[in-house]
Order: structure tokens, then sequence, then C-alpha cells
């Protein structure tokens, strides 16, 4: 595999992973980024403010701003203290956000079982090995120089 065609297909699972995801938003009438926002924080609980979403998410710090602004006027997601840090604000999903919590990870399990379909358990694990050491050669290039 090429470079660029990895880095295509990388822009392209985004992208199907998005139109996966269209129904939910316009049930709910919520934009992509501030259902990501919400996803995020259902998925992963360890990382609850602005700045992980961010930095994790790759959600640009500007967006991540505006959108959990909007969440919070919204009802779906609540501002608390970091324990340890009183400078953070910890950011935790509703209740109300139940149901596009519910009809998102829904979604999200649809798109990873078309994603891998047709992949035996045997590729499938040979792939996460890959794919766990390929994220781990990503964080040694973004740690050094060249």
């Amino acid at each position: 595999m090429r470079i660029s065609d990895y880095l295509a297909m990388t822009k392209d699972t985004m992208s199907a992973y998005n139109r996966m995801c269209e129904p939910v938003l316009l049930k709910y009438d919520i934009p992509q980024v501030s259902f990501d926002i919400l996803m995020f924080l259902e998925n992963n609980p360890e990382f609850c403010t602005a700045q992980e979403i961010s930095e994790v998410r790759g959600i640009k710090k500007n967006l991540v701003s505006v959108h959990v602004e909007k969440l919070v006027q919204a009802g779906l997601l609540r501002r608390g203290a970091v324990s340890g840090d009183r400078r953070k604000i910890a950011l935790a999903v509703t209740e109300r956000a139940g149901p596009i919590i519910g009809d998102g990870l829904a979604a999200q399990q649809n798109f990873f079982e078309r994603l891998t379909d047709g992949i035996s358990e045997e590729d499938w694990t040979a792939y996460r090995f890959i794919n766990e050491k390929m994220a781990q050669n990503i964080k040694h290039i973004l740690r050094t120089r060249n």
C-alpha cells in the first residue's frame, strides 16, 4: 500500500463514519462536531476536559469551545470541577443526552460491523497488532524531530 493510499483510506474512513452518523444528526438536529464531542465523552470518560477532547479526538480548540458551550446551554453536557486542579473544568454527558448517545452508539456499532465485514478473526487479530505498533511509531515520530 502506498502512503497516499493509506492517507486517502484514513480520510475516507472518517467520511464513511460521518455518513453513517447522519441519521442521528438529522433526528436530533445536532451538528457533527457536537455529536463527536458527546460520543467522545461517552466512549472515553477518562478524557473529560475540552483540552483533552481537542488533543485526543483532534478537534480544533475553538470548535470544541463553541460546541461545548452550545451543548451546555442545550442541557446535553454539564461542567464540573476536576479534583486536584481547580483551573480545569470536567465535562460530562447529561441524562438528557441519553437518546442521542443510545442512537450514536448504535450507529457506531453498525459502522464497525460494516467496516470489519468479511475479516476473519485471525486477520483482525493481526490488524490490531499492526495498528498498535503503528500507533506506537506515530507517537515516537511526534516526540522526535526527525
